[in-house]
């Protein structure tokens, strides 16, 4: 009886490439796919706010009519860009 499957003979193939160590740091774990790239998933960030400043932030958003997540990424925002200009 003979074998229909073949396995063919385990041959060397070619020298693995040297790489640098931050360029595999940079690639560690990472696989390469063929679909395009997603957009950026936003970052939490969490803060510890007393409860009264809380509900002053609230306050704060309500009245100019943003949430208070919008309230602080703007604060933060116009802080960052008035660096900048600095």
């Amino acid at each position: 009886m003979t074998n229909k499957f073949k396995i063919a003979p385990h041959t060397a193939g070619p020298e693995p490439r040297t790489v640098s160590p931050e360029e595999f740091s940079n690639d560690a774990g990472m696989v390469r796919s063929q679909q395009p790239p997603r957009a950026l998933k936003p970052v939490r960030l969490n803060i510890d706010l007393t409860p009264d400043f809380h509900e002053r932030v609230k306050r704060r958003a309500a009245d100019l009519r943003l949430t208070g997540a919008q309230y602080v990424r703007e604060l933060i925002s116009k802080d960052l860009h008035d660096r900048i200009l600095e």
